[in-house]
């Protein structure tokens, strides 16, 4: 007989505010998809209609007349969806969805493997709910300083995992992005003791939530801890001048002014992100960001980044040639932007 996997209360909220999350994101996200396709239909309405004049019975002008129809098809889906309020959401991944249709051309003898894959994707990440009523600002997996300054973590199990015992310790805990802060959000955390006015005690804890999101790959399991960060001193001012900054595909091209707008000096930043995988593109426009981000701080100058209109250069790629799409495409402007 197999064990109950028992959760509590707790964990149930924890799993169910992950979900409203990817739930929240994905409708808030789809009138932009909207948009977005619409753009990109009318575009390729564009390249057919010229097509025809120059070219009516080429291969390429059937392919552009195949993709208007998938773009069509998905506006229709998606606006269907929006009205009734509908979420489509593929746990593992539609591509090992999609897998088991054809095994051995996705890399597979038979179907135990795939099996294995997909239950493993589908559950390759927990999120722990904080708190800041509880100890440490989190009950189901809490955080403790040692002498070094790392951390140690006590995961508090299911009732399924019973076995193992009731908590799990991760010990020597060191994050390379925001540790120091981590580290004063539990330090902030007291426990005050009170009055009622019947004369009875009562005790309440104060201080910041700490949330924990753990992530398993191919490399092993990373955790990622969620603060509210307290906001940051303004250093820069206005009337010393600005640092502008162009967004290109393959470089940022950054200009100094002085307070009266004179430009007094220029740089380029490359980060050519093309041809490279996912990690080491974010490498790169992490490096590009942080380039800027010292230099401004530095002359103590606001930055200036210019308004992009991101649906239009999305409709673009329908209407240039491939070489100019990839480069659209490999610019990431969005990431650009949130890494500054």
């Amino acid at each position: 007989m197999q064990p109950r996997l028992g959760i509590s209360g707790r964990q149930f909220n924890a799993l169910r505010a992950g979900l409203d999350g990817k739930v929240s994101s994905v409708k808030e996200r789809r009138p932009g998809l909207i948009a977005d396709a619409e753009a990109r239909i009318r575009c390729a309405d564009k390249v057919i209609a010229k097509r025809k004049k120059k070219a009516p019975g080429s291969n390429k002008l059937h392919q552009k007349k195949r993709r208007l129809e998938t773009l069509r098809a998905r506006l229709v889906r998606q606006k269907a969806d929006h009205q009734d309020g509908k979420v489509r959401w593929c746990f593992g991944s539609q591509r090992l969805f999609h897998a088991p249709f054809d095994l051995e051309a996705n890399g597979y003898a038979d179907h135990a493997p795939w099996k294995a894959d997909w239950q493993k994707a589908r559950s390759d990440q927990f999120f722990v709910l904080g708190s800041k009523d509880e100890t440490a600002g989190c009950q189901g997996c809490q955080a403790s300083i040692e002498e070094d300054g790392s951390l140690t973590l006590s995961l508090r199990l299911p009732e399924g995992l019973s076995p193992f015992g009731k908590h799990i310790e991760i010990a020597s805990v060191c994050f390379t992005y925001g540790h120091e802060a981590i580290v004063a959000a539990l330090q902030s955390s007291q426990r005050l003791s009170a009055q009622t006015k019947q004369g009875k005690e009562i005790t309440k804890r104060t201080g910041s939530a700490l949330s924990e999101r753990f992530v398993r790959d191919a490399k092993g399991c990373t955790v990622f801890v969620s603060i509210e960060v307290r906001p940051v001193a303004v250093v820069s001012h206005r009337g010393l001048g600005a640092i502008g900054i162009d967004i290109n595909a393959d470089h940022l091209a950054v200009s100094a002014t002085e307070r009266c707008g004179k430009l007094i000096g220029s740089r380029r930043v490359t980060r050519s992100t093309y041809g490279k995988n996912s990690d080491q593109a974010k490498a790169l426009i992490g490096d590009a960001a942080v380039d800027v981000a010292a230099q401004a701080k530095s002359a103590n100058k606001p930055l200036v980044i210019e308004r992009l209109d991101f649906q239009k250069r999305k409709a673009d790629l329908e209407t240039v040639d491939p070489p100019q799409a990839r480069m659209i495409s490999a610019s990431a402007y969005t990431k650009v932007i949130s890494g500054i």
